[in-house]
């Protein structure tokens, strides 16, 4: 929104050309630098160029106001020379106001070298880059201060009369002893634009005093008094409470204040004329700090008899008495205040009533005190947490080598942005964490190497806990730095070398972009361990939110890390950071103690902690969300990269986070170095090798381990998703956030061989696509693992590892465990997500093979034993069991020398052979009329692929009765039985259906054998 601002007056008096020559001037100027035109000064005065028609380009170390009446903002720091030559390049004016300032809260004594070494580079830089003969700046305005006057010309007591500073009175008794450095670097610039060099460059040099006004800053230690009265008078009202002000000092001193558009008037006036001396830009209107502070009572409706203060001896107070004399300015401008003390005061708590308006009770209650600020102290505060051991090492000097080269490299990466000038100031802590038992360092080697370093605020901390207790170290020196008023924290180790400089400006930035600043977490880049993220930093708004407990007890020496970033990345906090760091021991290494990984932390930990995020977010009124974390899942061993490119480079909306978790099952694999090369750097790219072979069911296991996020789409590596695959999954997830999973859509290519027409016949991938073929069922049975969307933080499932490597039952399995917990716990089981589709290619380019259907089926047979309730008795044998009773009666034969009852069996075995391609044949043609539209071979090749699916079916059959017979699992009690793959969902359709082809097909062996036999009576 725009400031408002109070209306302008007419300008009284006469000045020293028309006043339309004035604006005629103004208009004519061509562009206009405001340095510092981000602040309260600055945004007036653009606003006031720009209705004048001029160019303005505004620079400024601060993000650009939204409100802000510019026609160029260029950000930067001005004590960097090369940015102020940038931005004076093209310019005809140059109007100086940036700099360190603010009231009494922060032009103190303690502030003092800072400010001046501060705003005298920033003077000097503007002032050379103007004076440049590359430049064509003609105009240098420079915003100086009343502060230039000397202090025993404003040591007045209250008896004594006070008189107006001259501008000449800088000099009454030389040298100058002006207030303070502010002011001293505020004369220094003026006498350095007396020195420069250039005729070409004309100069104006107005001395402010006390400029307030709406707009300015009202808070935080930087507000002059007349906002600090109106805030506290303000607050007071809001809190009905009994109108007590605090007041610096006794109240009796003594000063002058000017509006903001008088002000403001005054300078573009100032812009067009010749004087080059220093001219007061102030007021005559004298007042008491009560009395200012009355306007203010006056202002916001207190009663101002009923007013009494709370006086603070110790507090700065500056000088005595201070107000402006402006015969001068009034001889050669033509100005002087329109607006008086009673009228701005009006104004400037209109305003601030807009600002306050919608504060809390707790922000009411600090506004009713001022703060002060100091700049050495007020500087962003990085805790280094750095557990330092000489124990478990070759050798005890390994550990000084270790800690000597990360000093370096500590000193090397944050040395600008300790020294730097302008801007956000930074400073280092470190806390060195000592075993009680490290006799070694107990004398004190490590202190003496990171002083030696340059490194002076180190707090040594000792503490007694058994080896390897990384995460209670971190919790209780964490702890301690947030006590210490600590910014951020960050944990490091004596074997870590930081690599880039900027990464403590980089994280700050971070931090303060984001939507609640100081929330979330970022991580460095580990090149030893890359896409984890193993040196998280957080700032204490992590702390405050968890009461000072930086990781929950249940962390020993692994998973604090990515507990960390796992949290932050539910609400789209968390970030790697491009900022490289080595780590020499651990990471993807042994490091040295025995890890001890945190159990279930990614479940109710996890859990837990989000929650307590979630309603500490909601109690600041945050605009930050909770995102939809999703984990895809993939398990991997032909590691077929062109497909898994295009699968990790799938896009999510920005209310879902996806992480990509590859697990290789082959470790010999040089494909597995390739995908790391090519994707192992990104953070949302979690690529794992495991030790050896695992299969099926053990490689998806570790992928649940890995992941941390409340869903897990597992993918098949061969598996080409649809672009939109993530974004239709959110969409499901969304609509039934309570599901235990949901089955998605596999589709295969068209099937234009005999071959794949025949599988699709022979039904062995008929629940690839069951979500389109039941898309409104509420309660899937199960779904296929090539594409399968499940619940992973709550009530914990893991693949059985007794179903084959290959795969082939486990599937099935694990959907009906995870199924019955949910259902159990009155939530819901598998749900249809039609619209989440992948496209699975033919296997071997669609080669002819039946092994496939054949090793699926014998870990599937397992299922009958698994899931007793879920079976039933066949009455009818299958194909394969048929088969096999007729070759082991041939056996017979053969064994018993019985050939012409041998020769029997074969032709017996041979009509079911018959009998079940007959009946396949007649069940798709007459009784079913098949017509797949998956098939695009012609109605001329229909049989024969009818009759191959018959051949893949029993051979399939086959596998199952193998895998049972195999694992003993055949009795009396499962002969016969069979498992019913839709679980009872759909009611006794299925089985009945079952049963009937096999009856069928039965019968019509046995109306074969028949006939054979006839001829023979």
């Amino acid at each position: 929104m725009s400031l408002p601002v109070a209306p302008h007056y007419k300008l009284p008096g006469r000045p020293t050309l028309p006043l339309e020559e004035h604006f005629l001037r103004i208009e004519t100027m061509e562009r206009v630098l405001i340095t510092g035109g981000a602040g309260f000064i600055g945004q007036h005065l653009a606003r006031a160029l720009a209705e004048d028609r001029a160019f303005v380009r505004v620079a400024d170390i601060l993000d650009q106001p939204s409100d802000l009446a510019a026609t160029e903002y260029i950000q930067g720091n001005l004590c960097d020379l090369e940015f102020c030559r940038k931005i004076v390049r093209g310019m005809d004016t140059v109007i100086h106001l940036a700099a360190n300032m603010g009231g009494m809260g922060t032009i103190h004594e303690a502030n003092d070298f800072a400010i001046f070494r501060e705003n005298n580079s920033m003077t000097l830089n503007i002032v050379q880059a103007s004076a440049s003969p590359s430049s064509r700046v003609r105009i240098f305005v420079l915003a100086s201060s009343a502060c230039v006057y000397p202090r025993h010309l404003q040591d007045n007591t209250p008896t004594d009369s006070i008189r107006g500073l001259r501008e000449g009175d800088v000099w009454s008794q030389p040298p100058p002893r002006t207030q303070g450095l502010y002011g001293l670097e505020k004369l220094v610039g003026e006498l350095i634009l007396s020195n420069v060099p250039t005729s070409r460059m004309q100069v104006r040099i107005a001395r402010l005093h006390n400029v307030y006004g709406p707009g300015g800053t009202w808070y935080g230690g930087r507000e002059k008094a007349p906002a600090a009265f109106a805030r506290k008078a303000i607050a007071t009202r809001m809190l009905g409470m009994s109108p007590e002000l605090e007041m610096w000092g006794n109240g009796e001193q003594q000063r002058s204040f000017l509006y903001i558009d008088d002000c403001i008037r005054a300078l573009r006036l100032l812009l067009t004329t010749d004087i080059c001396q220093a001219v007061n830009i102030g007021s005559e209107e004298t007042v008491t700090m009560k009395e200012l502070a009355r306007h203010a009572a006056a202002a916001v409706g207190l009663d101002c008899a009923s007013i009494s203060f709370n006086f603070l001896s110790g507090a700065p107070t500056g000088v005595a008495a201070r107000t402006s004399d402006n015969t001068l300015t009034e001889e050669l401008l033509g100005w002087k205040p329109s607006i008086g003390l009673a009228d701005g005061m009006h104004h400037t708590v209109q305003w601030l009533q807009g600002e306050m308006q919608s504060a809390s009770r707790k922000d009411l209650e600090s506004w009713l005190k001022s703060d002060v600020v100091n700049l050495d102290n007020d500087s962003i505060l990085f805790a280094i947490l750095l557990p330092v051991t000489s124990k478990r090492s070759t050798s005890e000097l390994d550990c000084l080598e270790n800690l000597h080269c990360f000093v370096q490299s500590l000193a090397r990466t944050t040395w600008r942005d300790i020294h730097a000038l302008g801007g956000v100031r930074f400073r280092v802590r470190i806390y060195l964490i000592i075993d009680k038992d490290d006799v070694f360092l107990s004398t004190g080697r490590a202190e003496d190497i990171l002083l030696a370093g340059g490194f002076e605020d180190v707090r040594t901390l000792v503490y007694d806990y058994p080896p390897g207790s990384i995460c209670s170290l971190w919790r209780n020196s964490a702890r301690q730095a947030w006590t210490d008023s600590s910014d951020y924290f960050l944990l490091l180790g004596d074997d870590v070398e930081l690599l880039d400089e900027g990464w403590m400006r980089e994280v700050h930035d971070l931090f303060q972009s984001s939507p609640a600043p100081g929330f979330g977490c970022c991580a460095f880049t580990d090149i030893s361990f890359p896409g984890m993220p193993t040196f998280p930093v957080v700032h204490r708004t992590h702390l405050d939110i968890f009461d000072g407990k930086l990781i929950p007890d249940v962390f020993v020496n692994q998973d604090g890390d990515p507990y960390l970033y796992q949290l932050y990345r539910r609400f789209g906090a968390s970030q790697m950071l491009p900022l490289r760091i080595r780590n020499g021991v651990g990471g993807s290494s042994s490091p040295r103690y025995n890890r001890q990984h945190a159990p279930r932390w990614t479940f109710e930990t996890l859990d837990n902690a989000t929650t307590t995020v979630e309603g500490w977010l909601t109690g600041q009124s945050s605009s930050v969300q909770r995102l939809l974390t999703l984990d895809l899942v993939i398990p991997s061993y032909r590691i077929p990269l062109d497909t898994l490119a295009r699968t990790l480079s799938l896009k999510s909306s920005p209310t879902c986070s996806v992480m990509f978790i590859v697990i290789i099952d082959d470790p010999s694999s040089l494909a597995a170095t390739v995908l790391e090369q090519r994707f192992g750097h990104r953070a949302d790219v979690r690529i794992r090798i495991n030790d050896k072979n695992l299969g099926a069911s053990e490689t998806r296991n570790r992928g649940l381990q890995e992941s941390a996020a409340e869903w897990v789409h597992f993918l098949d590596d061969d598996v080409e998703p649809q672009d939109d695959i993530l974004i239709e999954a959110e969409n499901a997830i969304l609509a039934d956030p309570y599901a235990a999973g949901f089955v998605s859509t596999v589709r295969f290519p068209a099937a234009d061989t005999i071959f794949k027409t025949a599988v699709h016949l022979s039904g062995c991938t008929w629940f690839w696509d069951i979500a389109e073929k039941m898309p409104d069922s509420q309660d899937l049975p199960w779904g296929v693992t090539a594409s399968l969307i499940i619940r992973r933080n709550l009530f914990e499932i893991r693949f059985d590892p007794e179903y084959p490597k290959t795969g082939g039952g486990e599937d099935v399995d694990f959907c009906v465990r995870k199924r019955d917990l949910f259902v159990g716990a009155k939530l819901q089981g598998f749900r249809a997500a039609p619209k989440v589709v992948a496209i699975h290619p033919w296997w071997n380019g669609g080669q002819r093979t039946y092994s496939r259907f054949h090793n699926w089926s014998i870990g599937d047979g397992r299922l009958v034993t698994a899931f007793p309730q879920h079976t039933y008795f066949g009455i009818y044998p299958t194909s394969a069991e048929h088969l096999a009773i007729l070759l082991s009666m041939s056996f017979f034969c053969v064994a018993t020398a019985s050939f012409t009852s041998m020769f029997e069996m074969l032709k017996a075995t041979a009509n079911l052979v018959i009998s079940n391609v007959l009946y396949d044949f007649f069940h798709h043609v007459v009784f079913q009329r098949t017509s797949d539209c998956r098939s695009t071979i012609s109605h001329f090749f229909w049989p024969i692929a009818i009759v191959e699916s018959t051949f893949i079916r029993m051979w399939s059959e086959a596998g199952r009765l193998r895998g049972q017979f195999t694992r003993h699992e055949l009795s009396f009690g499962t002969i016969g039985m069979r498992f019913d793959w839709f679980l009872g969902r759909v009611g006794p359709g299925p089985i009945n259906h079952e049963r009937r082809l096999a009856a069928r097909r039965f019968w019509l062996w046995v109306i074969l054998v028949l006939v054979a036999w006839i001829p023979k009576f």
